[in-house]
């Protein structure tokens, strides 16, 4: 079975590290991660889209910011994903922004071997995820944001997954199954 992945949000805590930036623009101490009750920290009290936008600009032109990201799973489910990966099964889908300034494949490619993924296959799209899932015949896709679950359930065939996050808990679709985490779709992968 032909797998998409995310990495923010899925493999990487993107959040923490983002509300650091944010929490730098603004001041006023910290961003407390429970407000943030969607992927876009849209609806926030005080962040506003100008903000938001100016701290995705800064952290897609540094690449540190990519290197030190904390990994989600375990690594155990490191071990079973580069399983998948060495069957060529696993294919990484990000909407990280290319730069001319550096080589963000590198830096992705190099963040996931040293978490346990060997020869990583990953596709950069600002586009939507849907159209990648079409053409490289994806049949599991897992992404943490709604707007990219409800993209994928309903322009391709492939079965979606949610992994469950405080941000998008209020999302609800009939085709998007939600997940605790990577072992419930470890779980279904060994019913197929």
């Amino acid at each position: 079975m032909r797998i998409g992945m995310d990495i923010d949000g899925v493999l990487a805590d993107f959040v923490s590290p983002f509300l650091q930036l944010l929490e730098r623009r603004v001041g006023g101490g910290p961003i407390d991660p429970a407000s943030i009750t969607d992927p876009n920290f849209q609806n926030h009290p005080f962040l506003t889209p100008e903000i938001i936008h100016e701290c995705m600009v800064d952290a897609s032109y540094d690449p540190d910011f990519w290197r030190v990201l904390a990994p989600l799973p375990s690594q155990s489910q490191w071990q079973s994903l580069n399983r998948l990966n060495r069957a060529h099964e696993l294919t990484f889908i990000t909407h990280r922004w290319v730069r001319d300034t550096y080589d963000i494949n590198r830096v992705t490619c190099d963040w996931l071997c040293q978490h346990g993924i060997d020869d990583p296959v990953v596709h950069f799209t600002q586009e939507k995820k849907s159209q990648l899932v079409n053409q490289l015949a994806i049949e599991l896709f897992i992404d943490d944001r709604h707007e990219n679950c409800q993209d994928v359930a309903t322009q391709t065939d492939a079965t979606v997954m949610m992994p469950h996050r405080p941000y998008n808990c209020s999302f609800d679709h009939p085709k998007v199954q939600r997940i605790r985490d990577l072992n419930e779709m470890f779980a279904y992968l060994a019913k197929k």
